[in-house]
């Protein structure tokens, strides 16, 4: 027989005795795995849902949707945190708030990031290059009615958003300045 030969040979034979399907040989005797532990759930939450609203019943008023601002209120100063835009009316989804928006802000290159990461009071949001030390404490948001609102990490408000139109909200910080977010 050749050197090659006897070489093959020992490797096939070696090949051919690491081939075991169980890991019985591997694991001590008597070990079963570990249980992983249980993930924490998130409590559940209930409410009354308001009664069913009629055709007949017209001049009943949605609580949560926005209204349109009265004479007296559309007659503010566009710093005055009591103004708030006019929707359009179309229902806001999370799905078409998430994503990479563009904040009017004292920074041309602000940019907000709102994720569908589960968050403290939303979903996780981030900024990117905002001077505005209230944009900064921007951590959360989430859609409630028709408003995009953004919280700080402790779940406070710190800004109020309507759609104004396609790809864009308007709205008002705390602090009554104005912000909107494009694409």
């Amino acid at each position: 027989m050749g050197l090659k030969t006897v070489v093959t040979m020992v490797a096939l034979g070696l090949a051919i005795t690491g081939c075991n399907r169980s890991i019985n040989s591997v694991a001590p005797a008597g070990s079963q795995p570990q249980r992983l532990p249980s993930a924490p759930v998130e409590s559940v939450q209930s409410d009354q849902l308001p009664p069913p609203v009629d055709a007949s019943q017209s001049t009943m008023v949605d609580a949560t949707a926005p209204q349109a601002p009265s004479t007296q209120i559309a007659a503010a100063t566009p710093s005055d945190a009591s103004v708030i835009p006019e929707g359009t009316g179309e229902p806001v989804t999370r799905e078409a708030v998430s994503g990479s928006w563009n904040v009017n802000s004292d920074n041309p290159d602000c940019r907000m990031i709102l994720a569908f990461t589960k968050w403290s009071g939303g979903y996780r949001a981030a900024t990117r290059r905002c001077n505005s030390q209230e944009l900064a404490n921007v951590s959360a948001w989430d859609v409630k009615g028709q408003q995009v609102v953004l919280m700080d990490a402790g779940g406070n408000t710190v800004a109020r958003l309507y759609q104004s139109a396609s790809g864009r909200y308007d709205g008002t910080t705390n602090s009554g300045a104005p912000i909107s977010f494009t694409r």
